[in-house]
């Protein structure tokens, strides 16, 4: 089997654990050509771009593994998830409104970077029960102030994630510091698929001094795998810039708390009241990570059960 093929067949068979078919336009967007594919057929992958006239062409060359209706390519006998894909899209984009009207919220807190809608959601996917996870870089050394302030005004206004309530409800659970944007240290193993899609598909909804182009050079380490990314860029309906208003309260927010004593403070309390089963797992491995320049509250990180499906998939198809 030909390396673009496999290619191919890799990229699907990734999106298929979500129930996700792809355009063809999409596939040569998120084109995986991760290296230990060569395992499976003893040719070494090549990392490079590929042309998208290549991928359409390799496309009508997988008839008996790929199956394509109405402008969308999956798996063969999985034609049902063109109608799911069209379903959580409605859902997704209700979700991306409110992740739009809770984020021109937190512009007003000097200290973020950048916020951006991460997970299924960013890129249409998104069940009508989920919640809204954020993705958000603050201002060096102000890490834990930035988490403070966000989580306080959720919990003000009630629509932080409970046990009992998830459904579109606000979840940043990780904060990045502007000091130190490379996340390559939180790969599971030599690859890890499900980070590396999910740095190039986060959608940035707020950016200040092109924090998000800055991540993504920081994290350049992903077009190892997926050489034809070029990362998102929401159209204007889905971006904002602070209002003059916002930007007098971040004045005034910040004339108040931009004090090292105040954010030592926030850190010390904010880990005095962390959840014991946060605190079991903090830094023992890469889904809780608690330090001054990364914050990150994934107790159930998948990432470890998405890889195996994913490399199973793969197996049977080849």
């Amino acid at each position: 089997m030909k390396n673009l093929e496999l290619s191919i067949i890799r990229t699907l068979a990734f999106f298929d654990i979500f129930s996700f078919p792809l355009t063809s336009l999409e596939i040569f967007k998120w084109l995986n050509v991760t290296d230990d594919s060569a395992s499976a057929t003893d040719q070494p992958l090549l990392t490079q771009p590929y042309f998208y006239s290549e991928v359409q062409q390799a496309l009508n060359q997988l008839p008996d593994k790929i199956q394509s209706k109405n402008g969308f390519y999956f798996l063969a006998g999985r034609s049902e998830l063109i109608n799911q894909r069209l379903k959580k899209y409605g859902y997704a984009a209700n979700k991306f409104k409110r992740a739009l009207g809770f984020s021109r919220i937190f512009s007003v807190i000097p200290y973020i970077k950048m916020i951006a809608v991460c997970n299924t959601l960013a890129y249409g996917n998104s069940s009508q029960a989920g919640d809204i996870d954020l993705f958000i870089i603050a201002q060096k050394n102000r890490l834990w102030l930035t988490r403070f302030l966000a989580v306080g005004f959720l919990k003000l206004l009630g629509v932080r994630p409970t046990k009992f309530k998830k459904q579109n409800t606000i979840d940043p659970t990780f904060f990045l510091s502007a000091a130190d944007l490379d996340i390559e240290r939180l790969k599971i193993g030599e690859t890890d698929v499900y980070l590396t899609y999910w740095i190039d598909q986060l959608a940035p909804v707020y950016d200040v001094a092109d924090s998000y182009q800055s991540f993504q050079q920081a994290n350049g380490w992903v077009k190892k795998s997926l050489p034809n990314s070029f990362g998102c860029r929401p159209n204007d309906c889905r971006q904002f810039q602070p209002t003059p208003i916002s930007k007098i309260i971040g004045h005034l927010i910040k004339m108040l708390t931009d004090w090292q004593f105040l954010e030592n403070w926030v850190s010390r309390y904010q880990l005095k009241i962390m959840p014991l089963a946060l605190k079991e797992i903090m830094n023992q491995d890469s889904r809780v990570v608690v330090n001054d320049k990364m914050l990150k509250f994934h107790l159930n990180d998948r990432r470890n059960e998405y890889q195996k499906s994913w490399q199973q998939s793969t197996r049977q198809l080849i």
